[in-house]
């Protein structure tokens, strides 16, 4: 409707009156208004003369007047004021719309919101034709002015005085549809009820949450009971691999018989238990009853066992075999030895680490003989040196000449001692050394020198003051003190000159235990300082 009626518009601002134009009056709408006007009143009470000024108005003047309106000049003009109206006719006005009362409480706020959105463009609207009618009566004021134009009503604002007359139509729509159909709705209505209610006890009462833990521990019941009827299935498996009572127990005996060197401790299975016993001469359960020889026996054995389990091979294996012959006896000693190098020989790498002397000769001896097969050396000897700082810690370092060479423990107490022997300077670990291998030195001496009071060191001790050729030297007594004083002895003096006697006292003391030793026997003196040289 607005694009139909720009264009008639459009086209009646583009049209001009037929006269003969006076130039003043064209240019000057507000004379031209004027003269209109006192025209028409002169044609109708017919003076000769001009009401305003009293002059005669000639014929002449009257006539050019007359051709400036002429009759197509007033029905254009006559147009001009039915467009008026009828743009007057087009302003938007409202229908007559309900109450927002009326609607029901849910669909109060939408209507609201459609009848504010209708007022808005209403006003929107009506100002854009306010602005075709003051460019149209521009036109009226002066029909022969041309090259006026309007601009097209907004399309956005059509588009939106449409939506808001459609919202307000399907809110009506909505609100007859309720009172039409007001046992459904009110169904419907019960229902979110109904629905609220329960959401909110549900949230009370915390079903979602129990109802997740409820899952949570069927899932872990069924996996624990997974895990019992898999553990249910593997002692049925050992259960049947263990009725086989000789299974196994035989290669242990084997073995454990060979390490030991005797056969009274056997590994037995016990059917009514489902499991293993020690037994010993095949009678008696051990109940606990072993000694710490036995135990490391059958634990070593046992580890023995382990490494050839499922085809596994030696060759291939990095073993560490930590003193396996704690508590033993020689006899045992000899055993492990033979075992291990027997069992672990051709392992692809052997550590073995001990406190004990004479096993380690063996393993000294074994890998020096393997050396002298090899070039380059495949074995090493270290020691393990550990440090008082704190947090503790220890090194590896190259096994020292002494262990390397010598026979025995006493070589390697000898050689060490008298390395300390022209050391001016001692710190505190070799003050307590000192002492401890002086004492372990001349226990081992005096021991062979005097077998018949062996394990007696004070009887040693004076056994050899009294075979010694002045038992009245005053140093055997200086030695006895260092030795009780800082090495076997109760109570460690802890006074202020503790150290300062040990450094100051330690050099000398131990060069006269070697002269002591030294006029004992010069033979074996001289021979071990060969020895050690």
């Amino acid at each position: 409707n607005f694009t139909k009626v720009k264009e008639c518009l459009d086209d009646l601002l583009n049209t001009s009156a037929i006269s003969k134009a006076i130039d003043r009056l064209v240019e000057h709408d507000n004379i031209k208004s004027w003269v209109e006007t006192g025209l028409e009143l002169h044609n109708l009470h017919s003076p000769d003369h001009c009401e305003f000024c009293g002059n005669t108005i000639t014929k002449k003047r009257i006539k050019e007047l007359e051709a400036h309106f002429n009759d197509d000049y007033k029905a254009f003009q006559d147009r001009l004021v039915k467009a008026d109206e009828y743009l007057s006719s087009q302003c938007v006005r409202a229908p007559t719309l309900p109450a927002e009362s009326d609607f029901y409480e849910e669909l109060k706020k939408e209507y609201s919101e459609a009848l504010a959105a209708l007022e808005k463009v209403t006003i929107v609207l009506n100002k854009e034709i306010s602005v075709w009618r003051a460019i149209l009566e521009k036109k009226k004021e002066n029909p022969l002015e041309m090259g006026l134009t309007v601009e097209a009503i907004n399309a956005s604002s059509i588009k939106a005085f449409n939506a808001a007359m459609h919202a307000i139509s399907t809110t009506v729509k909505k609100h007859n549809y309720k009172s039409d159909n007001f046992k459904e709705e009110t169904d419907k209505a019960k229902k979110q009820l109904e629905i609220h209610y329960t959401t909110n006890k549900i949230k009370t009462f915390g079903y979602h949450e129990k109802k997740r833990k409820i899952i949570d521990r069927t899932q872990k019941n069924n996996k624990l009971n997974k895990t019992i009827t898999d553990r249910k299935s593997e002692i049925l498996a050992l259960e049947n691999s263990l009725s086989h009572e000789g299974f196994g127990a035989n290669q242990f005996n084997e073995s454990l018989h060979k390490f030991l060197g005797r056969n009274d401790l056997t590994l037995h299975f016990n059917q009514a238990k489902k499991g293993y016993e020690i037994l010993r001469n095949n009678s008696d359960p051990v109940d606990g009853n072993l000694s710490e020889g036995e135990k490391t026996a059958i634990a070593f054995v046992y580890f023995i066992t382990k490494l050839k389990e499922n085809n596994n091979d030696i060759e291939k294996t990095i073993i560490v075999v930590d003193d396996p012959i704690s508590s033993f006896d020689s006899n045992h000693l000899f055993h492990a030895y033979s075992f291990m190098q027997m069992n672990c020989g051709k392992a692809k790498q052997l550590f073995v680490l001990t406190h004990n002397f004479t096993f380690f000769k063996l393993i000294r001896d074994w890998i020096t003989r393997k050396n002298k097969k090899n070039n380059p050396n495949i074995a090493n000897l270290y020691t393990i040196k550990a440090n008082n700082t704190k947090p503790r810690s220890a090194i590896f370092a190259n096994a020292e000449a002494a262990l390397v060479s010598y026979g025995s423990e006493y070589h390697y107490i000898f050689s060490r001692l008298f390395s300390l022997r022209n050391q001016r300077a001692f710190d505190t670990d070799d003050c307590f050394l000192a002492a401890n291998l002086s004492r372990k030195l001349l226990e081992a001496f005096l021991s062979f020198k005097f077998p018949k009071n062996r394990g007696n060191f004070s009887q040693l001790f004076n056994e050899a003051v009294a075979a010694s050729q002045n038992p009245e030297d005053e140093s055997k007594e200086k030695i006895l003190k260092f030795i009780n004083q800082y090495s076997h002895y109760d109570i460690i003096e802890t006074n202020e000159d503790f150290f300062e006697n040990q450094i100051g006292e330690s050099s000398a003391i131990i060069s006269d235990i070697f002269t002591w030793i030294e006029k004992l026997d010069k033979r074996h003196f001289n021979e071990m300082l060969s020895t050690v040289s």
